[in-house]
């Protein structure tokens, strides 16, 4: 099955081309001095564009970076996962690529215009490395100093193939967006947080299992008395936060709106009215609706 244009774009890698010089099989004929003349004007006119050219991509790519990236192996280079990762994204500058595009496709959903630039996070540099040992899930993201993030990968993503892209992507998607998105200075649930990158990845066009899969566990038990974004696994919070964003959405599109919403407002802290104010209603009244859909949905899949 093709890629999700949103994934082909993230995995996307800049590419060089090499324009060759074929030599002439005579003397060319003369020419007059003011041809020459007008010729050379020509030519140092295109050069000039061209520096202006190279010049504006550098100031551009050097913008949307805004923060030094490091990329370490410390898997080690004799190990599997250690020799895949520098073979296949350290040696050639992939891995920074991929922490680049997938930086900029988080920052444009989370502060997509000017108006959001006063509350986007302050990144002064971003560290991917290969952890030296297998740990749960596939990234991990720490903050060891204000405005300095590290992205751990788990070696597990480089030992089902040599070059497996979409999981290197995925894992790196995950990472920045933990890294773009606000915690209420650590006060929003953990759970919460890990939906919020989940839905992110299915808004890039990485797939978001059904969240009827789990079958009776996709249904809360009144008696916890607790809101669903609270108490579910962090890709039952992303199906949720998909479910209200389409509902906000004009079509039913669903386009991150929800997410920018709770992003701006977890800057500060957290209190659970946020989630009221981000999905302009209480947050009870959607997870009961959004019961309510899935029970219907578990009642004719029984039929």
């Amino acid at each position: 099955m093709e890629a999700h244009p949103l994934l082909q774009s993230l995995i996307a890698t800049t590419s060089t081309t090499t324009y060759g010089v074929r030599a002439l099989s005579s003397p060319p004929p003369k020419v007059d001095s003011h041809v020459i003349s007008n010729v050379s004007g020509i030519l140092f006119r295109l050069t000039l564009i061209t520096l202006i050219g190279i010049l504006a991509i550098w100031a551009n790519h050097e913008a949307s970076k805004g923060f030094s990236i490091t990329i370490v192996n410390d898997a080690g280079k004799y190990s599997l996962p250690g020799k895949h990762f520098s073979l296949f994204y350290q040696a050639n500058d992939k891995a920074t690529r991929i922490v680049l595009n997938t930086s900029r496709f988080v920052e444009n959903l989370l502060y997509p215009n000017k108006d959001f630039l006063h509350m986007r996070k302050q990144i002064d540099g971003v560290t991917l490395r290969l952890a030296p040992t297998v740990f749960p899930g596939i990234v991990a993201v720490d903050s060891p100093k204000p405005y300095e993030y590290i992205i751990s990968l788990s070696p597990s993503v480089m030992e089902t193939s040599n070059n497996n892209e979409e999981a290197i992507v995925l894992a790196v998607l995950q990472g920045m967006a933990r890294v773009w998105l606000w915690d209420g200075n650590g006060a929003t649930p953990p759970v919460l947080l890990n939906g919020m990158v989940e839905y992110i990845s299915s808004l890039a066009g990485f797939t978001l299992a059904e969240a009827w899969t789990s079958s009776g566990d996709a249904t809360r038990s009144p008696e916890k008395n607790v809101v669903c974004w609270t108490d579910e696994q962090p890709r039952m919070v992303a199906w949720f936060l998909r479910y209200c964003d389409q509902r906000k959405q004009p079509g039913g599109g669903g386009g991150g709106e929800v997410i920018r919403r709770l992003n701006q407002k977890m800057r500060t802290g957290w209190h659970d009215w946020m989630m009221d104010e981000a999905l302009g209603m209480a947050g009870q009244h959607a997870c009961a609706s959004y019961d309510m859909l899935i029970r219907h949905h578990n009642l004719l899949s029984s039929m």
